[in-house]
């Protein structure tokens, strides 16, 4: 029964790697993929520290400092030595006599919005990768594609070619040319196959997936049949800008931030509360005890500090804040501007590149295939409809691309994606 054990543990092996496969693959769509992207991109997991990190410093902040005891004792041992001496216990607590406190958890509160919107800008800037990466990865298999009936037609006609030429019908010297033709399809076949397993991983990278996953796009190139908007509403467009809405954030923080300084212009009141005792010679009774209560106050007098500087730069931080909200509506609206101008032209070039051309070199070509055929055309003229053909068509998907991309850079200065915002929690 020994000698079948090897063999079955092989065979739950090949199960399992088996079903390990199968979990790996994943088919997605462009919205699939940013969402993945969000869910396990690793640096986003880093970022989204921050948020807790700010939301800490929140939950611990407006709170009174440690209080302070104090112990005193003395005697007179070094001295007449009479037995005479005291000691104090003292315990003190320092009291803001402004609203510091308050105003401190208020800056902290910011500081949460802050670190969220920081994190929904990385995620913009990720989506906007991701998207670009899955374009370039379709437009490479596409291409591809092209290659390939180019290669599988040019394999037809050597095909022919070469049957002519054992007939003694056309000179070997078309076969020759033919089969050289075939090898540099080929080798641009092999070199797109190899760019799109490079581009498959690199795309992975940014999901934050395996290198091992098998990953399947349910996407496609395709050409809307009308042209796109030429404009947005710019206010729309701003309430889904992450990084427009960090710099109004900014505004608040600096507000803030300002009202926790002026509040630092009185410091803290220190409020003591002690208890003496005391052993003293007093004639003619002699050694005596006795006991002390009592409460003590002491107040810092802003004659000289009444923290200028932290309210001026609080003021200059505050005077950015503001112009860099002006300065990113400025850069946003451009960007915006530039965006749908460069996707109007992409689509126009493209729609006119899907036109008629195309169909005209595919049908030239089988004209001149239908000639050759009747040996009215040489292969010169085959393969010169052949390769117009493959540059009509290779010019129509670089406009195509072009369009893609052209309206993937309108997404990303919108910031129209799928669960931009950004969450509370890391994960």
């Amino acid at each position: 029964m020994s000698p079948k054990l090897p063999s079955s543990l092989f065979l739950l092996a090949l199960v399992a790697a088996h079903v390990t496969v199968a979990a790996e693959t994943r088919t997605v769509t462009r919205e699939d993929a940013i969402r993945i992207a969000f869910a396990n991109q690793p640096d986003l997991k880093v970022a989204a520290i921050q948020i807790d990190r700010a939301a800490s410093r929140l939950r611990w902040s407006g709170r009174l400092e440690n209080p302070e005891l104090e112990l005193n004792v003395s005697d007179d041992g070094v001295g007449l030595d009479e037995g005479e001496g005291n000691y104090e216990v003292a315990f003190a607590q320092r009291f803001p006599l402004t609203d510091r406190l308050r105003h401190e958890k208020g800056l902290r509160r910011h500081q949460v919005i802050l670190a969220e919107a920081e994190l929904a800008e990385r995620r913009r800037e990720l989506a906007g990768q991701v998207d670009l990466a899955l374009i370039e990865w379709l437009s490479t298999r596409e291409r591809g594609r092209l290659i390939a009936e180019a290669v599988t037609l040019n394999e037809e006609i050597l095909r022919i070619l070469e049957e002519q030429a054992t007939a003694g019908e056309i000179s070997k010297l078309d076969s020759m040319q033919a089969k050289l033709e075939a090898r540099t399809l080929g080798q641009e076949r092999d070199r797109l196959a190899a760019r799109e397993k490079q581009e498959r991983l690199g795309l992975l990278r940014l999901l934050g997936l395996e290198a091992t996953t098998d990953l399947r796009l349910d996407a496609s190139l395709v050409l809307p049949e009308t042209a796109p908007p030429g404009h947005a509403d710019l206010e729309a467009i701003l309430s889904h800008r992450p990084d427009y809405v960090l710099a109004l954030a900014r505004i608040d923080q600096a507000k803030a931030a300002l009202v926790l300084e002026e509040s630092k212009r009185w410091e803290d009141v220190s409020l003591k509360f002690f208890v003496e005792g005391e052993k003293a010679n007093d004639q003619p009774s002699g050694l005596e005890r006795n006991t002390f209560t009592g409460i003590g106050l002491s107040i810092p007098l802003p004659l000289r500090q009444r923290n200028e500087d932290g309210v001026a730069q609080a003021r200059l931080d505050g005077e950015e804040s503001a112009r860099s909200v002006d300065a990113a509506r400025f850069r946003i609206r451009g960007e915006c501007e530039e965006a749908y101008r460069a996707r109007t032209d992409a689509w126009e070039l493209a729609s006119e590149a899907a036109g008629e051309l195309p169909s005209l070199a595919k049908q030239q070509l089988e004209a001149v295939r239908a000639a050759h055929g009747m040996g009215e055309a040489t292969f010169l003229q085959v393969r010169q409809a052949q390769e117009q053909l493959l540059g009509v068509r290779g010019t129509a998907l670089d406009f195509l691309s072009d369009y893609h991309r052209a309206e993937a850079r309108v997404r990303l200065v919108t910031g129209a994606y799928p669960g931009l915002a950004a969450s509370t929690e890391s994960k």
